[in-house]
């Protein structure tokens, strides 16, 4: 080979080392040579990396690199050189900058010569602290994505660009039933969910408008009933959430219980406002029928009875006393009818009902009567078993067509927390039940709902006053009770009534025995603010020999009380009245006269009765409307103590 040869081929190495050495100073990466762990060669961007310079490191150990002996000695380990003899694949290890900051990097060895392994190693490093600190981050997301997901109070649902569900956490699959493989899908689950096709076309049309908008971010909140895995349908707020990504996370909540307190609640509240509504028409309505019933009776007694004026005084009197029984179940429902409380056995009550009860549902229908082993004792006015039952058999005997079955039964049962807080109304506690169960023709939810409104009835124009079902209702809340209906239609119906358990004995029945009507000559102060009630009161008690002092106002009967000379015996007082209620004339009185007697008269009681129309023990009342006998008997009742 000539010279110029020769020269041509050197000048060409010269060229190519030279771009060699650009491309091993300029690289992004960091470059060096190593032989036997001493530093030969470091390019910038490995100078840059550790925050050596050059003349720091060539001729150092490699060493100086690592910040333990674990890490140096790793690089030197027989895993890292049959890496290093392959030339492929990659380590990560630590370094320690020369400021004493440690970074993570990325190595990478090539021996220089394969064959000669003393001849060094060429590496490359490449700082990924930040990757990995962002890989770690990316981890610790994951991580804390999957606690707060697994450990989530609600629901949550992943779903893909492609629809198809990617995430079920633990609660989702608690709620409904279902998982990943019984709904992979959308389609899936909805054909799940939402089995009525009709229901499942407005539930699909609506999540495919809310997921499909052009804008990420939450989407309008949808409540639908959701059919489960195992058959049961429950009340769920779903809260859908478009990603930028295209995927949608839905959260969902189940609300069936909550959903059934606010419809309870918002009943409840209802049923509250008819009652005040109810005691009120009560009260001005049984003062009117007062008049009515009262002045008939005195005419009959003046009439000659036999004559045709006396047949209509009659049929007055009667149709005013059926509008007084309307009024007291007014008052039974609004919780405002006065109760005269015992300890009695249902068990023994019902029993001395059931002739009366077989004659009210007929021959056709066979009354079964279940008692209890043991009594079943509670603390009520014995008128309102006879009330309950009574209104139930009725709305029975209507429920059956043609040959039924209507079975009474009591029970002992306890109810304790667990089974109170997932049956509002309950109190923890002992109850007795009174069970009524029919086999007529039931009723489905919507009726159910509503049967203990006050008017509300299912029967024919002229056979029913809707009454009966809200009296029981009222009679039922007024002794602390619940009253739970269990109905479908084709299926009958079963009333069940828990009433609180009394562990006191049973009081035994009176006798009651015929009483005539005495006369008297006490003096007597009557307060009644209806004019035309006053003037009857008067000419009965006159026409019975007492002397009485009639005002229509609470002034005027502390003025006369305080004017007359001589005892004042009884006060017969209304019970509400402008200015002063009953109880407080009565107060205003007694300083005058300590030893006179109070006898209150009234047609809605909410003055004088106690927590929940309990009245007071000792007081005497008379409750409007009442009859001449009636009155007269009470009065010589309270004379004579």
């Amino acid at each position: 080979m000539g010279e110029v040869s020769k020269k041509i081929i050197q000048n060409r190495l010269l060229a190519s080392e030279s771009r060699l050495r650009s491309v091993f100073l300029a690289a992004p990466v960091g470059i060096g040579v190593v032989v036997e762990r001493v530093i030969k060669d470091a390019n910038d961007r490995l100078c840059a990396m550790t925050g050596y310079s050059r003349d720091e490191l060539i001729g150092k150990n490699a060493r100086i690199f690592y910040p333990t002996d674990d890490d140096y000695n790793y690089v030197g380990s027989e895993k890292y050189r049959q890496i290093a003899e392959k030339g492929t694949g990659s380590v990560e290890t630590r370094w320690l900058r020369k400021d004493g900051i440690i970074v993570d990097v990325l190595l990478s060895s090539t021996p220089i010569d394969p064959s000669d392994l003393s001849a060094g190693v060429t590496f490359t490093a490449m700082d990924i602290t930040e990757h990995k600190r962002s890989e770690e981050a990316l981890e610790n997301e994951r991580t804390r994505f999957k606690i707060i997901t697994q450990n989530a109070p609600f629901g949550i649902l992943l779903i893909n660009k492609d629809g198809n569900f990617t995430y079920l956490n633990p609660k989702f699959t608690e709620i409904f039933g279902y998982d990943l493989s019984d709904v992979p899908d959308g389609k899936s689950w909805f054909k799940l969910a939402y089995p009525d096709p009709e229901y499942r076309e407005e539930v699909l049309s609506a999540w495919v408008e809310d997921l499909k908008a052009s804008e990420p971010g939450e989407k309008r909140p949808r409540i639908y009933e959701v059919v489960c895995k195992d058959g049961s349908r429950k009340i769920i707020h779903f809260i859908p959430v478009s990603l930028k990504t295209g995927e949608n996370i839905i959260a969902c909540e189940d609300i069936t219980k909550k959903t059934m307190l606010e419809n309870q609640l918002r009943q409840a509240q209802k049923m509250e406002s008819i009652g005040r509504l109810a005691g009120g028409i009560a009260h001005d309505f049984n003062n009117m029928l007062q008049a009515i019933i009262g002045f008939a009776e005195l005419a009959m007694v003046k009439i000659k009875k036999g004559s045709a004026h006396d047949e209509d005084l009659i049929q007055i009197s009667q149709a005013a006393q059926r509008a007084a029984d309307l009024t007291r179940q007014l008052l039974a429902f609004a919780r405002k009818q006065p109760v005269s409380l015992r300890v009695l056995d249902l068990n023994k009550t019902v029993a001395s009902m059931l002739d009366m009860l077989k004659r009210i549902i007929g021959e056709d229908i066979k009354l079964v009567w279940k008692q209890n082993v043991a009594p079943c004792q509670v603390k009520m006015d014995p008128a309102q078993i006879d009330q309950i039952l009574a209104n139930l058999l009725v709305n029975a005997r209507d429920a059956i067509a043609g040959i039924g079955r209507v079975i009474i039964e009591t029970g002992h049962v306890v109810f304790d927390e667990s089974y109170c807080r997932v049956n509002p109304g309950f109190i923890p506690g002992e109850y007795a039940l009174l069970e009524v169960s029919d086999t007529g023709s039931g009723m489905d939810k919507e009726t159910v709902s509503q049967i203990f409104e006050p008017f509300f009835t299912t029967k024919e124009v002229g056979k029913g006053t809707g009454l009966g079902l809200a009296m029981i209702y009222g009679i039922v809340k007024q002794n602390n009770g619940v009253i739970k209906v269990i109905s479908e239609p084709g299926r009958g119906t079963t009333f069940k009534i828990y009433l609180p358990w009394c562990q006191s004995q049973a009081e035994t029945e009176d006798i009651i025995q015929e009483q005539t009507i005495p006369a008297g000559i006490e003096t007597i102060l009557v307060v009644e603010d209806e004019t035309m009630l006053l003037e009857f009161v008067t000419t009965i008690l006159e026409e019975q020999g007492y002397k009485v002092l009639a005002t229509e106002t609470p002034e005027n009967a502390l003025r006369m009380a305080c004017e007359y000379n001589g005892p004042i015996h009884l006060l017969i007082t209304d019970v509400v009245m402008p200015g002063m209620n009953g109880r407080e004339v009565k107060d205003s009185i007694m300083p005058l006269y300590p030893e006179i007697k109070t006898l209150y008269m009234s047609g809605y009681t909410a003055d004088i009765i106690a927590l929940k129309g309990i009245m007071d023990e000792g007081t005497a009342f008379l409750q409007k409307p009442f009859t001449i006998d009636s009155l007269a008997l009470k009065v010589r009742e309270m004379l004579e103590g």
